[in-house]
């Protein structure tokens, strides 16, 4: 009887251990399909997911999708009817385990609506610095402009024209600064590329379609090496002439960190850039020359004119502690007679320009506030009386008397007019006063 006991005991022990295992068993088998979904690639929805899949269904492999570092476009995906036919195409950014550059696809639909890849080219370098779309050419077509980044300091551009189910690279070169405007004034967009020369100095390059329709260079210009090093930032815009100008920022100085600008236009008849005829390139050298680095040219009220920034000694007078850097700003519109766009105040610390009223220029002083914290005052030079208090100033501080200007840096930008103050300008709204430049 204990025998049978035992022996029941045994198979008892057994068939639990085998139901264990059992049990086990189905868990572990869902754990290792979650692990594989895991592992998966992100699937996206709609447009992108179908182009992704027609990719890597064409690659026979994942790609690894590449987004451009900075610009207006940051996704691996173009969606676009490069050669106006009317239906929409797509480019897409992608590298593999066997690709050490950023290589292109370009997709487009089949009669069954189904994206395919109709050809993929190599890129320039392994990452994509920036991507535009531009109308180079007649006809309704649009060119992809790739900005390659290679290191910290290499640099290439790409144009690619996509026709017919075929792709051709209309330009591949290296570059510093490019733009994409249309400067000639003949109505498709031209392409400025800036370089800096072997021997120092500065190279603008202008790529426009001829008469023929084709894509060439027709004008290579060179700033001397004798006042600047580098380019720093290019802009174009319409003068008060309603010709195209074009305002390229170069280094300059001896220690290579300060700015001055050259103001270009396009001359019909020679089919080259020319200085502006308003302004010796002397003249301009001297007046745009600066000294803070990020303060480059730009259209500053959204005019379509780009203003050139300035830094006259006698705008104002700067009497404050060194920890905060700010200094008074004009900037400029030379292609104008009146050529003074806007007088303010420059905050390094948080880039940002505060436009001032016209009629204080030149009878300003910059001082520490002595009332409140974090603040600057502006007097007049004559008579010392306080005119404006500005401050930044968090959001739960009490804001009675103040003019909110904007948020900086996660604080406000608060402005008090002194006591008795009244301003002439009828243009002139301090609530509207703040631009951020970075």
């Amino acid at each position: 009887m204990l025998k049978i006991k035992g022996w029941l005991r045994a198979a008892a022990l057994c068939a639990a251990f085998c139901l264990l295992l059992t049990g086990c068993s189905i868990p572990m088998q869902e754990e290792t399909v979650q692990v594989e979904e895991l592992l998966r690639a992100p699937r996206l929805a709609g447009d992108y997911g179908a182009l992704q899949t027609a990719l890597n269904d064409w690659l026979g492999e994942s790609a690894q999708l590449k987004y451009p570092l900075r610009g207006d476009l940051l996704s691996p995906f173009v969606l676009q009817d490069f050669d106006g036919d009317g239906e929409q195409d797509a480019a897409v950014f992608y590298t593999t385990a066997l690709t050490s550059n950023v290589c292109v696809a370009f997709l487009r639909k089949n009669s069954g609506g189904a994206w395919q890849v109709s050809q993929t080219v190599e890129g320039l370098a392994d990452s994509v610095d920036n991507v535009r779309l531009a109308q180079l050419q007649a006809g309704g077509t649009a060119q992809l402009v790739v900005g390659y980044a290679a290191s910290q300091d290499d640099h290439y551009v790409a144009v690619y024209s996509y026709e017919n189910g075929e792709v051709s690279a209309i330009l591949e070169q290296a570059y510093e600064q490019y733009l994409v405007e249309d400067i000639t004034g003949g109505g498709s967009e031209d392409l400025i590329l800036m370089s800096t020369l072997e021997d120092s100095g500065v190279q603008i390059e202008l790529l426009t379609v001829d008469k023929d329709g084709s894509f060439q260079q027709v004008a290579v210009m060179a700033l001397s090496g004798d006042k600047f090093s580098g380019c720093a930032s290019v802009a174009a815009g319409l003068g008060a002439d309603g010709k195209h100008y074009l305002v390229l920022d170069g280094w300059t100085g001896i220690s290579g960190n300060n700015l001055a600008s050259v103001l270009l236009r396009f001359d019909d008849e020679s089919q080259q850039m020319v200085p502006a005829s308003q302004i010796t390139s002397g003249e301009l050298y001297n007046a745009s020359l600066r000294n803070v680095p990020s303060l480059v040219s730009r259209d500053l009220d959204g005019d379509g004119t780009v203003e050139i920034p300035t830094q006259p000694d006698e705008a104002g007078l700067l009497n404050m502690s060194q920890s905060r850097r700010m200094d008074f700003i004009v900037w400029m519109d030379y292609t104008a007679s009146a050529p003074e766009k806007s007088f303010g105040l420059l905050d390094e610390e948080t880039g940002c320009y505060i436009a001032l009223p016209v009629e204080w220029e030149g009878n300003l002083m910059l001082t520490d506030s002595t009332d409140e914290e974090d603040a600057v005052e502006l007097r007049t030079v004559d008579e010392n009386k306080l005119v404006l208090t500005l401050r930044l100033a968090s959001s739960s501080e009490n804001a009675v008397g103040w003019t909110r200007l904007g948020v900086v840096a996660s604080r406000q930008m608060q402005a008090k007019l002194g006591p008795d103050v009244t301003i002439e300008d009828p243009d002139y709204r301090l609530s509207r006063s703040l631009y951020r430049l970075n």
